[in-house]
Protein backbone atom coordinates (compact mmCIF):
# COMPACT_ATOMS: atom_id res chain seq x y z
CA UNK A 1 0.00 0.00 0.00
CA UNK A 2 2.66 2.49 1.01
CA UNK A 3 4.79 1.62 -2.00
CA UNK A 4 1.88 2.10 -4.36
CA UNK A 5 1.25 5.53 -2.88
CA UNK A 6 4.88 6.42 -3.41
CA UNK A 7 4.77 5.43 -7.08
CA UNK A 8 1.57 7.37 -7.62
CA UNK A 9 3.15 10.42 -6.07
CA UNK A 10 6.26 10.27 -8.17
CA UNK A 11 4.34 9.58 -11.36
CA UNK A 12 1.83 12.36 -10.84
CA UNK A 13 4.37 14.91 -9.76
CA UNK A 14 7.29 14.12 -12.06
CA UNK A 15 8.52 17.42 -13.40
CA UNK A 16 10.71 18.39 -16.27
CA UNK A 17 13.93 17.99 -14.34
CA UNK A 18 16.68 17.16 -16.80
CA UNK A 19 18.60 13.99 -16.01
CA UNK A 20 22.35 14.08 -16.13
CA UNK A 21 24.70 11.17 -16.69
CA UNK A 22 26.43 10.01 -13.51
CA UNK A 23 29.85 10.21 -15.11
CA UNK A 24 29.25 13.91 -15.90
CA UNK A 25 28.93 14.95 -12.27
CA UNK A 26 32.00 16.81 -11.06
CA UNK A 27 31.84 16.43 -7.28
CA UNK A 28 35.17 18.18 -6.75
CA UNK A 29 33.89 21.27 -8.52
CA UNK A 30 30.74 21.27 -6.38
CA UNK A 31 32.77 20.93 -3.18
CA UNK A 32 34.82 23.98 -4.19
CA UNK A 33 31.67 25.96 -4.92
CA UNK A 34 30.24 25.05 -1.51
CA UNK A 35 33.45 26.15 0.20
CA UNK A 36 33.40 29.44 -1.71
CA UNK A 37 29.74 30.02 -0.86
CA UNK A 38 30.44 29.33 2.82
CA UNK A 39 33.01 32.14 2.80
CA UNK A 40 30.69 34.53 0.96
CA UNK A 41 27.84 34.23 3.48
CA UNK A 42 30.32 34.97 6.26
CA UNK A 43 31.44 38.12 4.45
CA UNK A 44 29.52 41.09 5.83
CA UNK A 45 29.17 42.90 2.51
CA UNK A 46 28.34 39.89 0.38
CA UNK A 47 25.91 38.40 2.88
CA UNK A 48 23.91 41.64 2.73
CA UNK A 49 23.21 41.10 -0.98
CA UNK A 50 20.26 39.00 -2.11
CA UNK A 51 22.28 37.67 -5.08
CA UNK A 52 24.63 35.88 -2.68
CA UNK A 53 21.74 33.94 -1.19
CA UNK A 54 20.05 33.36 -4.53
CA UNK A 55 23.27 31.90 -5.89
CA UNK A 56 23.75 29.74 -2.79
CA UNK A 57 20.18 28.42 -2.95
CA UNK A 58 20.66 27.50 -6.60
CA UNK A 59 23.92 25.77 -5.68
CA UNK A 60 22.11 23.68 -3.06
CA UNK A 61 19.65 22.53 -5.72
CA UNK A 62 22.55 21.58 -7.97
CA UNK A 63 24.08 19.61 -5.12
CA UNK A 64 20.81 17.74 -4.58
CA UNK A 65 20.59 16.95 -8.29
CA UNK A 66 24.17 15.68 -8.20
CA UNK A 67 23.49 13.48 -5.19
CA UNK A 68 20.32 11.97 -6.66
CA UNK A 69 21.81 11.98 -10.16
CA UNK A 70 18.39 13.35 -11.14
CA UNK A 71 16.89 9.88 -10.74
CA UNK A 72 13.13 9.70 -10.19
CA UNK A 73 11.08 7.32 -8.10
CA UNK A 74 9.36 4.74 -10.26
CA UNK A 75 11.98 4.54 -13.03
CA UNK A 76 13.01 1.03 -14.03
CA UNK A 77 16.51 -0.36 -13.58
CA UNK A 78 17.00 -0.24 -17.34
CA UNK A 79 15.92 3.41 -17.51
CA UNK A 80 18.26 4.17 -14.62
CA UNK A 81 21.27 2.72 -16.43
CA UNK A 82 20.40 4.56 -19.65
CA UNK A 83 19.64 7.94 -18.09
CA UNK A 84 21.79 7.97 -14.94
CA UNK A 85 24.57 5.56 -15.77
CA UNK A 86 25.90 2.12 -14.90
CA UNK A 87 26.34 1.48 -11.16
CA UNK A 88 29.74 0.78 -9.65
CA UNK A 89 28.32 -2.34 -8.04
CA UNK A 90 25.07 -4.25 -7.70
CA UNK A 91 23.87 -6.53 -4.94
CA UNK A 92 20.66 -8.07 -3.69
CA UNK A 93 19.45 -8.02 -0.11
CA UNK A 94 16.31 -8.79 1.84
CA UNK A 95 14.68 -5.92 3.72
CA UNK A 96 11.67 -6.77 5.90
CA UNK A 97 11.10 -9.91 3.88
CA UNK A 98 11.25 -8.11 0.53
CA UNK A 99 13.93 -8.75 -2.09
CA UNK A 100 15.68 -5.46 -2.91
CA UNK A 101 18.27 -4.75 -5.61
CA UNK A 102 20.86 -2.13 -4.62
CA UNK A 103 22.73 -0.06 -7.20
CA UNK A 104 25.87 1.45 -5.68
CA UNK A 105 26.94 4.80 -7.12
CA UNK A 106 29.80 7.05 -6.00
CA UNK A 107 27.89 8.86 -3.25
CA UNK A 108 24.41 7.37 -3.28
CA UNK A 109 22.86 3.89 -3.14
CA UNK A 110 19.66 3.32 -5.13
CA UNK A 111 17.17 0.61 -4.16
CA UNK A 112 14.88 -1.22 -6.59
CA UNK A 113 11.93 -3.48 -5.80
CA UNK A 114 10.41 -5.48 -8.65
CA UNK A 115 12.74 -3.66 -11.05
CA UNK A 116 11.45 -0.24 -9.98
CA UNK A 117 13.34 2.52 -8.14
CA UNK A 118 11.70 2.98 -4.76
CA UNK A 119 14.18 5.01 -2.70
CA UNK A 120 17.81 6.03 -2.27
CA UNK A 121 20.26 6.70 0.53
CA UNK A 122 23.08 9.25 0.49
CA UNK A 123 26.25 7.44 1.56
CA UNK A 124 28.69 10.36 1.13
CA UNK A 125 26.65 13.56 1.08
CA UNK A 126 28.30 16.68 -0.28
CA UNK A 127 26.24 18.80 2.09
CA UNK A 128 23.73 17.89 4.80
CA UNK A 129 20.11 18.99 4.37
CA UNK A 130 20.61 20.68 1.01
CA UNK A 131 16.88 21.25 0.45
CA UNK A 132 16.29 22.86 3.84
CA UNK A 133 19.36 25.00 3.28
CA UNK A 134 18.05 26.11 -0.12
CA UNK A 135 14.70 26.96 1.46
CA UNK A 136 16.35 29.20 4.06
CA UNK A 137 18.50 30.80 1.35
CA UNK A 138 15.48 31.70 -0.76
CA UNK A 139 13.69 33.12 2.28
CA UNK A 140 16.73 35.32 2.77
CA UNK A 141 16.41 36.49 -0.84
CA UNK A 142 12.81 37.56 -0.22
CA UNK A 143 13.94 39.41 2.89
CA UNK A 144 16.79 41.30 1.18
CA UNK A 145 15.33 41.88 -2.28
CA UNK A 146 13.02 44.76 -1.44
CA UNK A 147 12.64 45.75 -5.12
CA UNK A 148 11.79 42.21 -6.29
CA UNK A 149 14.57 42.19 -8.86
CA UNK A 150 14.99 38.44 -8.39
CA UNK A 151 11.31 37.72 -8.96
CA UNK A 152 11.61 35.73 -12.21
CA UNK A 153 14.64 33.65 -11.22
CA UNK A 154 13.41 33.10 -7.68
CA UNK A 155 10.04 31.84 -8.90
CA UNK A 156 11.71 29.25 -11.12
CA UNK A 157 14.03 28.13 -8.34
CA UNK A 158 11.24 27.92 -5.77
CA UNK A 159 9.17 25.77 -8.13
CA UNK A 160 12.15 23.47 -8.58
CA UNK A 161 12.70 23.33 -4.81
CA UNK A 162 9.03 22.48 -4.30
CA UNK A 163 9.36 19.58 -6.70
CA UNK A 164 12.51 18.39 -4.92
CA UNK A 165 10.80 18.52 -1.52
CA UNK A 166 8.06 16.29 -2.93
CA UNK A 167 10.62 13.94 -4.46
CA UNK A 168 12.66 13.64 -1.29
CA UNK A 169 9.49 13.43 0.80
CA UNK A 170 8.40 10.45 -1.29
CA UNK A 171 11.87 8.96 -0.89
CA UNK A 172 11.90 9.07 2.92
CA UNK A 173 8.24 8.01 3.00
CA UNK A 174 9.28 4.79 1.24
CA UNK A 175 11.90 4.31 3.97
CA UNK A 176 9.13 4.79 6.58
CA UNK A 177 10.67 7.97 7.96
CA UNK A 178 7.26 9.57 8.28
CA UNK A 179 8.42 12.47 10.44
CA UNK A 180 10.76 13.55 7.66
CA UNK A 181 8.26 12.97 4.85
CA UNK A 182 5.75 15.09 6.76
CA UNK A 183 8.35 17.85 7.12
CA UNK A 184 9.24 17.82 3.41
CA UNK A 185 5.63 17.67 2.20
CA UNK A 186 4.67 20.57 4.48
CA UNK A 187 7.52 22.66 3.09
CA UNK A 188 6.36 21.87 -0.45
CA UNK A 189 2.93 23.16 0.59
CA UNK A 190 4.43 26.30 2.14
CA UNK A 191 6.32 27.09 -1.07
CA UNK A 192 3.13 26.60 -3.08
CA UNK A 193 1.36 29.09 -0.82
CA UNK A 194 4.03 31.76 -1.34
CA UNK A 195 2.65 34.66 -3.48
CA UNK A 196 5.49 34.24 -5.94
CA UNK A 197 4.53 30.61 -6.66
CA UNK A 198 0.83 30.70 -5.83
CA UNK A 199 0.05 27.06 -6.53
CA UNK A 200 -1.38 25.04 -3.67
CA UNK A 201 -0.85 21.33 -4.21
CA UNK A 202 -3.89 19.82 -2.51
CA UNK A 203 -2.64 16.26 -3.01
CA UNK A 204 0.43 17.17 -1.00
CA UNK A 205 -1.76 18.41 1.84
CA UNK A 206 -3.32 14.95 2.05
CA UNK A 207 0.01 13.12 1.98
CA UNK A 208 1.49 15.49 4.54
CA UNK A 209 -1.47 14.60 6.76
CA UNK A 210 -1.01 10.90 6.08
CA UNK A 211 2.69 11.13 6.97
CA UNK A 212 1.82 12.90 10.22
CA UNK A 213 -0.76 10.23 11.01
CA UNK A 214 1.69 7.40 10.35
CA UNK A 215 4.12 9.24 12.63
CA UNK A 216 1.36 9.25 15.28
CA UNK A 217 1.17 13.03 15.22
CA UNK A 218 -2.61 12.89 15.10
CA UNK A 219 -3.32 16.54 15.90
CA UNK A 220 -1.18 17.68 12.98
CA UNK A 221 -2.75 15.05 10.72
CA UNK A 222 -6.25 16.29 11.52
CA UNK A 223 -5.21 19.91 10.90
CA UNK A 224 -3.93 18.96 7.45
CA UNK A 225 -6.98 16.83 6.60
CA UNK A 226 -9.24 19.74 7.52
CA UNK A 227 -7.14 21.96 5.29
CA UNK A 228 -7.49 19.49 2.41
CA UNK A 229 -11.27 19.52 2.88
CA UNK A 230 -11.26 23.33 2.89
CA UNK A 231 -9.59 23.14 -0.53
CA UNK A 232 -12.24 20.61 -1.69
CA UNK A 233 -9.62 17.88 -1.94
CA UNK A 234 -11.11 14.58 -0.80
CA UNK A 235 -9.16 11.77 -2.57
CA UNK A 236 -12.37 9.80 -3.13
CA UNK A 237 -13.40 10.34 0.47
CA UNK A 238 -10.26 8.91 2.10
CA UNK A 239 -9.47 12.24 3.74
CA UNK A 240 -12.73 11.97 5.72
CA UNK A 241 -11.99 8.45 6.92
CA UNK A 242 -8.39 9.28 7.83
CA UNK A 243 -9.51 12.28 9.87
CA UNK A 244 -11.91 10.05 11.80
CA UNK A 245 -9.22 7.40 12.24
CA UNK A 246 -6.83 10.01 13.67
CA UNK A 247 -9.48 11.10 16.19
CA UNK A 248 -10.11 7.46 17.08
CA UNK A 249 -6.40 6.90 17.70
CA UNK A 250 -6.64 9.67 20.31
CA UNK A 251 -9.70 8.02 21.91
CA UNK A 252 -11.89 10.79 20.52
CA UNK A 253 -13.97 8.79 18.05
CA UNK A 254 -17.06 10.87 18.88
CA UNK A 255 -15.28 14.02 17.67
CA UNK A 256 -14.42 12.29 14.40
CA UNK A 257 -17.89 10.88 13.73
CA UNK A 258 -18.96 13.97 11.78
CA UNK A 259 -16.19 13.30 9.25
CA UNK A 260 -17.59 9.83 8.59
CA UNK A 261 -21.12 11.19 8.25
CA UNK A 262 -20.11 14.00 5.88
CA UNK A 263 -17.89 11.64 3.93
CA UNK A 264 -20.70 9.11 3.55
CA UNK A 265 -22.99 11.73 2.04
CA UNK A 266 -20.39 12.66 -0.58
CA UNK A 267 -18.78 9.25 -1.10
CA UNK A 268 -21.33 6.52 -0.29
CA UNK A 269 -19.24 3.88 -2.09
CA UNK A 270 -16.10 4.46 -0.03
CA UNK A 271 -15.75 1.20 1.91
CA UNK A 272 -13.50 2.67 4.60
CA UNK A 273 -16.15 5.24 5.48
CA UNK A 274 -18.96 2.68 5.45
CA UNK A 275 -17.13 0.19 7.62
CA UNK A 276 -15.97 3.03 9.86
CA UNK A 277 -19.57 4.04 10.49
CA UNK A 278 -20.68 0.47 11.03
CA UNK A 279 -17.88 -0.31 13.47
CA UNK A 280 -18.37 2.98 15.30
CA UNK A 281 -21.99 2.21 16.15
CA UNK A 282 -21.29 -1.47 16.82
CA UNK A 283 -18.56 -0.56 19.32
CA UNK A 284 -20.80 2.01 20.97
CA UNK A 285 -23.71 -0.41 21.14
CA UNK A 286 -26.04 2.44 20.22
CA UNK A 287 -28.54 3.21 17.47
CA UNK A 288 -28.61 -0.23 15.80
CA UNK A 289 -31.24 1.03 13.33
CA UNK A 290 -28.76 3.63 12.07
CA UNK A 291 -26.13 0.94 11.61
CA UNK A 292 -28.54 -1.18 9.59
CA UNK A 293 -28.99 1.69 7.16
CA UNK A 294 -25.24 1.93 6.68
CA UNK A 295 -24.88 -1.86 6.35
CA UNK A 296 -27.57 -2.01 3.68
CA UNK A 297 -25.79 0.75 1.77
CA UNK A 298 -22.52 -1.12 2.09
CA UNK A 299 -24.06 -4.36 0.81
CA UNK A 300 -25.16 -2.58 -2.37
CA UNK A 301 -21.53 -2.18 -3.38
CA UNK A 302 -19.91 -5.01 -1.42
CA UNK A 303 -21.99 -8.15 -0.85
CA UNK A 304 -19.62 -9.31 1.86
CA UNK A 305 -20.30 -12.13 4.35
CA UNK A 306 -19.06 -10.00 7.25
CA UNK A 307 -21.66 -7.33 6.48
CA UNK A 308 -24.46 -9.88 6.54
CA UNK A 309 -23.07 -11.26 9.80
CA UNK A 310 -23.03 -7.75 11.31
CA UNK A 311 -26.60 -7.34 10.10
CA UNK A 312 -27.55 -10.60 11.83
CA UNK A 313 -26.05 -9.52 15.14
CA UNK A 314 -27.96 -6.23 14.98
CA UNK A 315 -31.28 -7.90 14.18
CA UNK A 316 -30.55 -10.29 17.03
CA UNK A 317 -30.02 -7.34 19.35
CA UNK A 318 -33.27 -5.77 18.15
CA UNK A 319 -35.12 -9.03 18.82
CA UNK A 320 -35.96 -9.52 15.14
CA UNK A 321 -35.59 -13.30 15.12
CA UNK A 322 -36.52 -14.03 11.50
CA UNK A 323 -34.36 -11.32 9.97
CA UNK A 324 -31.41 -12.36 12.15
CA UNK A 325 -31.71 -15.94 10.88
CA UNK A 326 -31.93 -14.76 7.26
CA UNK A 327 -28.83 -12.57 7.66
CA UNK A 328 -26.77 -15.32 9.31
CA UNK A 329 -27.79 -17.79 6.61
CA UNK A 330 -26.75 -15.33 3.92
CA UNK A 331 -23.36 -14.96 5.60
CA UNK A 332 -23.02 -18.77 5.58
CA UNK A 333 -24.04 -18.90 1.92
CA UNK A 334 -21.20 -16.50 1.09
CA UNK A 335 -18.72 -18.20 3.43
CA UNK A 336 -19.63 -21.85 4.11
CA UNK A 337 -16.94 -22.28 6.78
CA UNK A 338 -17.86 -19.16 8.76
CA UNK A 339 -17.73 -20.38 12.36
CA UNK A 340 -19.19 -17.26 13.96
CA UNK A 341 -22.31 -17.34 11.79
CA UNK A 342 -22.98 -21.02 12.56
CA UNK A 343 -22.40 -20.51 16.25
CA UNK A 344 -24.60 -17.41 16.41
CA UNK A 345 -27.38 -19.19 14.55
CA UNK A 346 -27.16 -22.09 17.00
CA UNK A 347 -27.16 -19.63 19.91
CA UNK A 348 -30.15 -17.80 18.42
CA UNK A 349 -32.26 -20.97 18.36
CA UNK A 350 -30.92 -22.09 21.74
CA UNK A 351 -31.79 -18.78 23.39
CA UNK A 352 -35.24 -18.91 21.87
CA UNK A 353 -35.64 -22.36 23.41
CA UNK A 354 -34.55 -20.99 26.77
CA UNK A 355 -37.18 -18.24 26.53
CA UNK A 356 -39.96 -20.81 26.00
CA UNK A 357 -38.56 -22.95 28.84
CA UNK A 358 -38.48 -20.01 31.25
CA UNK A 359 -42.02 -19.09 30.25
CA UNK A 360 -43.17 -22.67 30.83
CA UNK A 361 -41.64 -22.69 34.32
CA UNK A 362 -43.81 -19.71 35.22
CA UNK A 363 -47.04 -21.49 34.23
CA UNK A 364 -49.21 -22.55 37.22
CA UNK A 365 -49.22 -26.31 37.89
CA UNK A 366 -52.91 -26.64 37.02
CA UNK A 367 -52.35 -25.35 33.47
CA UNK A 368 -50.73 -28.53 32.22
CA UNK A 369 -51.75 -28.11 28.60
CA UNK A 370 -50.20 -24.63 28.34
CA UNK A 371 -47.05 -25.90 30.02
CA UNK A 372 -46.75 -28.80 27.56
CA UNK A 373 -47.18 -26.46 24.58
CA UNK A 374 -44.36 -24.21 25.77
CA UNK A 375 -42.08 -27.17 26.51
CA UNK A 376 -42.80 -28.47 23.03
CA UNK A 377 -41.86 -25.12 21.53
CA UNK A 378 -38.64 -25.00 23.54
CA UNK A 379 -37.68 -28.49 22.32
CA UNK A 380 -38.28 -27.44 18.71
CA UNK A 381 -35.88 -24.52 19.10
CA UNK A 382 -33.26 -26.54 20.99
CA UNK A 383 -33.27 -29.19 18.26
CA UNK A 384 -33.02 -26.52 15.59
CA UNK A 385 -29.87 -25.37 17.34
CA UNK A 386 -28.11 -28.76 17.22
CA UNK A 387 -27.12 -29.02 13.50
CA UNK A 388 -25.71 -25.47 13.51
CA UNK A 389 -23.74 -26.19 16.69
CA UNK A 390 -22.46 -29.42 15.16
CA UNK A 391 -21.29 -27.59 12.05
CA UNK A 392 -19.59 -24.97 14.21
CA UNK A 393 -17.73 -27.75 16.02
CA UNK A 394 -16.64 -29.26 12.71
CA UNK A 395 -15.08 -25.92 11.77
CA UNK A 396 -13.41 -25.42 15.17
CA UNK A 397 -13.13 -28.90 16.79
CA UNK A 398 -11.44 -27.68 19.99
CA UNK A 399 -13.69 -24.71 20.75
CA UNK A 400 -14.65 -25.32 24.38
CA UNK A 401 -17.70 -23.06 24.30
CA UNK A 402 -19.14 -24.98 21.36
CA UNK A 403 -18.26 -28.33 22.92
CA UNK A 404 -19.98 -27.46 26.17
CA UNK A 405 -23.10 -26.12 24.47
CA UNK A 406 -23.44 -29.19 22.26
CA UNK A 407 -22.71 -31.50 25.22
CA UNK A 408 -25.61 -29.92 27.12
CA UNK A 409 -27.94 -30.31 24.14
CA UNK A 410 -27.04 -33.99 23.66
CA UNK A 411 -27.46 -34.58 27.38
CA UNK A 412 -30.94 -33.09 27.21
CA UNK A 413 -32.06 -35.58 24.53
CA UNK A 414 -29.74 -38.51 25.30
CA UNK A 415 -32.64 -40.84 26.26
CA UNK A 416 -34.54 -40.28 23.00
CA UNK A 417 -32.32 -42.57 20.92
CA UNK A 418 -29.17 -44.69 21.04
CA UNK A 419 -27.58 -42.39 18.48
CA UNK A 420 -28.04 -39.32 20.69
CA UNK A 421 -26.74 -41.20 23.71
CA UNK A 422 -23.64 -42.23 21.74
CA UNK A 423 -23.09 -38.63 20.62
CA UNK A 424 -23.37 -37.45 24.19
CA UNK A 425 -20.87 -40.01 25.49
CA UNK A 426 -18.36 -39.16 22.75
CA UNK A 427 -18.58 -35.42 23.22
CA UNK A 428 -18.55 -35.75 27.01
CA UNK A 429 -15.27 -37.68 26.77
CA UNK A 430 -13.77 -35.13 24.39
CA UNK A 431 -14.92 -32.26 26.58
CA UNK A 432 -13.31 -33.79 29.66
CA UNK A 433 -10.06 -34.48 27.83
CA UNK A 434 -9.77 -30.92 26.53
CA UNK A 435 -10.76 -29.46 29.86
CA UNK A 436 -7.94 -31.32 31.57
Amino acid sequence: MKRIILILLSTALMGAVSAQMANQVNYNSLEKKIAKSNLEIKNEKKSAKYKTWLKRGELMLDVYDAMTLSATNGMTAKEFEIIVGAPKAKDEEEIEGVSVDRFVMERTDFFFIDNMLVYWTFTKPLYEETLNEAYQNFKKVVELDSKNKSKKDLKTLLEKLKYHFITEGSNVYAKKDYAKSHEYFVKAIEIGEMPLVSYVDTVMIYYAGLSAQLNKDYEQAITLYKKAIDYNSYLDGNVYYNAYDAYKAMDKAEDGLSFLEKGFVQFPKNQNILYGLINYYLEKGENPEVVLEYINEAIKTDDNYSLHFAKGTLYDKLGNFENAIAAYNKAIELKPDFFDAFYNLAALYFNKGVEFLEEANKVPAREVEKYDVLIGKSNVEFKHSIPYMERALEIEPTNMQTLESLRNLYFRYRTESEETMKKYEEIDLKWKELKQ
